[in-house]
């Protein structure tokens, strides 16, 4: 009965949550380029259905500009092929958890000092290169310029395409106004056993739900492989059933609150699809530790039993994006490294625990 009442405690909690989840979504259709009208640089324009939540532009290298839209489920599914000039030898895109970036690679023997700003006639976002120095490309490497500009700025940027154009100011440096986070829960059905064990049981099936956190890291793998952490709290149930006699009961049930921390990496298909592997350790704290007897009553083994498990998790899955909300199915199992009882109970028995879970993130 507390089986059956913890999946409906966990369907009706899905339901809700899933309802708040809907919104618009931004599509980045077209990435163009052209020269300026003065003739002094290049004007990269990002044709957008809405202006993106914010954007940042910065020089890592002298010959390597990156421009980030950020906007949760900026979508490019329909994007049409980029287009370049002599002066840009490459022009790479890139899907983030929390938006688009793309890589400008300057031609050698070119030098651009970078500024972006809103197209104040329409949703697109326009990145101004005008052409410098290498002594002033190389000093404004590594600065970092985020929207939303002022109206002087405006006013300087809509200039640039205009024959008569003024230096621009110095740009600001501040932070993008959101992080690459993901919010979400999961929830679904576990089977556990012990290891190490010297006595005859069966596996235990129960359930895990819990609430996650994906992090962007702002780097990418060869391949186009996109490294993030992701974390939580998981309630988990683990244990053994039909012990042997010496444990006069039918089912020994641990139940913790587990936080792991998973190096997560993802590799984007087409039409929104993700596949991912995890791995990495995860710490958990024991919530209740019981035995029960074929009568159904219940004697706390608490005084026996570690009240702190430490493990290995790994994992595979797939998430699914829909608008500003990513659906994912997942696949993981873990191994603890802890014995699971204390030292004048222990046989040397650690947890064995494997789990299929569905879930979202927005």
């Amino acid at each position: 009965m507390r089986f059956y009442n913890r999946v409906l405690f966990t369907a009706i909690f899905f339901l809700i949550t899933g309802l708040t989840t809907a919104s618009a979504q931004v599509e980045l259709q077209r990435v163009s380029t052209t020269e300026r009208a003065d003739g002094q640089g290049i004007v990269v324009r990002y044709h957008l259905t809405q202006i993106p939540d914010s954007f940042r532009v910065s020089q890592p290298e002298v010959n390597r500009i990156e421009m980030v839209l950020f906007s949760m489920g900026l979508n490019t599914e329909s994007l049409i092929p980029v287009s370049v000039t002599s002066h840009i030898e490459e022009l790479d895109l890139y899907n983030l958890l929390s938006g688009v970036g793309t890589d400008l690679y300057i031609a050698e023997g070119t030098f651009f000092v970078a500024d972006a700003y809103p197209d104040v006639n329409g949703r697109d976002v326009l990145l101004s290169l005008r052409f410098a120095t290498e002594e002033e490309a190389a000093a404004r490497a590594g600065v970092v310029t985020t929207d939303v500009p002022s109206e002087e700025d405006v006013t300087e940027a809509i200039l640039e395409e205009e024959p008569a154009l003024e230096e621009p100011a110095p740009p600001r440096t501040s932070e993008h106004k959101r992080l690459p986070l993901t919010f979400g829960v999961q929830g679904g059905l576990s089977i556990s056993n012990v290891f190490n064990a010297s006595f005859n049981r069966d596996a235990r099936q129960g359930m895990t739900f819990g609430f996650t956190i994906d992090i962007g890291l702002p780097y990418r793998l060869p391949y186009g492989v996109k490294p993030s952490i992701q974390t939580g709290v998981h309630y988990t149930e683990k244990g053994f059933d039909n012990p042997s006699a010496r444990f006069e009961g039918v089912s020994i049930e641990f139940d913790y609150m587990e936080v792991p921390v998973l190096a997560k990496f993802n590799y984007d298909l087409a039409y929104g699809l993700s596949p991912y592997v995890l791995l990495g350790p995860y710490i958990a704290f024991m919530v209740s530790a019981e035995r029960v007897r074929e009568d159904g009553s219940r004697r706390d083994l608490d005084d026996s039993t570690r009240e702190v498990d430490l493990g290995l998790m790994g994992g595979i899955g797939l998430d699914f994006r829909v608008g500003d909300t990513i659906l994912n199915t997942q696949m993981r199992g873990s191994f603890a490294f802890s014995d699971l009882q204390k030292d004048e109970f222990t046989d040397g028995e650690k947890h064995f625990y494997m789990a299929l879970v569905l879930g979202f993130r927005f």
